[in-house]
C-alpha cells in the first residue's frame, strides 16, 4: 500500500489532486472506524462486557475525538504524509494549519460533556469573610470548594487550547500537549458521567439560583452607587394663587386697602 501511493504521488498529474484529498479522507475514515475500534477493544482485549451505557457511549465518544484529533495534529501529519508531499511545503502552508486549527475545533465540538461540565462546575465560588468565625474558620470551610472550582476552571478552560496548539506545536511540545488536551477530556467525561447521576437537575437549579443572587446583588450595589453619586434636587417654593393674580402680575402695595 505504501509502494502503491509513492507510486501515485510521483505522477506529476495525480500528485496536487491527492495532496488535497489525502488528509481530509484519511480523517473521515479514521472517525468512521473509531467506534468499531474502541468497541473491539472493549470486549475482546480489556473485558469489559457490563459497562454502564452513559459511561459507553462517552468514551466512544472521547475516544473518537481523540483518533480524529491524532490525525489533525502536525505530528501525526509530518509522520504519515511528509515524506509523500514534502516537509517544506507543509510547514511554511498558513492554510493548511488554518484548516488543522479548524479540524481541532470541530475535535473540541465532538468531546463529551462539555456543556454541562461548565453548567455543575463553573469555577470558585465566592471567598467570603464572617467576622463572627474568623479567618481561621472561614479558611477552613471554603479552601477546598475554592481549590475545586479553580481545577475545573482550569479544566475546562485549558483543554481547548491544548488541542488546538497539538495542531501547530511539532516535535515533543505537540506529544505534550496533545496527552494533556485527551487527558483532561477524559477526566471531563468521567467526572460529568458521575455527576449526572447525583441530581444533575437539582444541581442546576442550584447553580441557577446562585447566579440569580449574584446578579441581583450587583445590580443593588450598581443602583446604591448611582444614587449617592447623583445630587439631590433642588425643591423651588410655590407660589399659591392668592399671591398672586391670574394673569401673573404682582399686586402693587396698597392695593388691597378698600378706599371711603
Amino acid at each position: 500500500m505504501g509502494g502503491l501511493l509513492k507510486f501515485l504521488f510521483r505522477i506529476p498529474l495525480v500528485k496536487p489532486v491527492l495532496a488535497r484529498i489525502s488528509r481530509p479522507l484519511f480523517r473521515i475514515l479514521l472517525g468512521l472506524i473509531a467506534v468499531p475500534i474502541f468497541r473491539f477493544l472493549c470486549r475482546r482485549i480489556l473485558r469489559f462486557q457490563d459497562l454502564d451505557q452513559e459511561l459507553e457511549k462517552d468514551l466512544e465518544q472521547w475516544f473518537k475525538a481523540s483518533l480524529v484529533l491524532l490525525a489533525a495534529t502536525k505530528n501525526m501529519e509530518m509522520a504519515l504524509f511528509g515524506e509523500l508531499l514534502g516537509a517544506e511545503d507543509d510547514l511554511g502552508n498558513p492554510w493548511i494549519t488554518g484548516l488543522r486549527i479548524m479540524m481541532a475545533i470541530g475535535v473540541i465540538e465532538l468531546m463529551p460533556d462539555q456543556a454541562l461540565f461548565a453548567l455543575i462546575h463553573p469555577g470558585p465560588p465566592p471567598l467570603c469573610y464572617k467576622k463572627e468565625l474568623g479567618l481561621f474558620r472561614c479558611l477552613q470551610d471554603h479552601w477546598y470548594p475554592f481549590l475545586k472550582g479553580l481545577v475545573c476552571q482550569h479544566l475546562n478552560r485549558s483543554s481547548p487550547v491544548f488541542a488546538i496548539l497539538c495542531t501547530i506545536f511539532l516535535g515533543p511540545a505537540g506529544w505534550i500537549c496533545y496527552g494533556l488536551a485527551i487527558t483532561q477530556y477524559l477526566i471531563i467525561g468521567l467526572v460529568t458521567s458521575r455527576d449526572r447521576a447525583v441530581d444533575v437537575l437539582s444541581q442546576f437549579e442550584e447553580q441557577v439560583s446562585l447566579q440569580r443572587k449574584q446578579l441581583e446583588h450587583e445590580l443593588n450595589k450598581q443602583g446604591e452607587t448611582s444614587s449617592a453619586a447623583s445630587p439631590a434636587p433642588v425643591s423651588t417654593p410655590e407660589v399659591s394663587s392668592l399671591d398672586s393674580p391670574a394673569g401673573g402680575q404682582p399686586i402693587p402695595e396698597g392695593a388691597d386697602q378698600v378706599t371711603g
